[in-house]
């Protein structure tokens, strides 16, 4: 169970940075509402998941299990701590108005964001 309200709260998160973006031209009522709820659900999740790790019994006993080396999990975990500084910046550019910086950061945000996402979903299984 852990695992998948991992994956929904991630796929919920994707879901709206997506949707966010197609809308960034059209409605930017809607396309910070959208923004604002994927930042939202991705730090939702990334609380639950790092105090399953770290408050809980740990992620391996609470049936969330590795399909691949630590190596692959580090780097994982790398890239994900990168894209969560990414994606506050970009909350803070675009709150903050500075559409040049904000506008830039899509073109790495986005894709790394999606790589984060994928990479979760394949590198991880449910023990239950």
């Amino acid at each position: 169970m852990p695992l998948f309200l991992i994956n929904t709260g991630m796929t919920i998160s994707i879901l709206l940075f997506y949707a966010g973006y197609w809308f960034r031209f059209r409605n930017n009522r809607l396309h910070r509402f959208l923004n604002s709820g994927g930042i939202l659900f991705n730090l939702a999740t990334a609380v639950y998941l790092l105090s399953l790790k770290y408050l809980g019994e740990g992620i391996e006993q609470s049936g969330v299990i590795p399909n691949v080396e630590r190596l692959y999990i580090d780097i994982h975990r790398a890239i994900a701590a990168l894209t969560l500084i990414l994606m506050l910046l970009m909350g803070w550019s675009g709150f903050a108005g500075k559409k040049r910086f904000h506008r830039k950061l899509h073109f790495i945000f986005l894709p790394l964001y999606t790589l984060v996402y994928l990479s979760g979903l394949f590198l991880f299984r449910s023990s239950n």
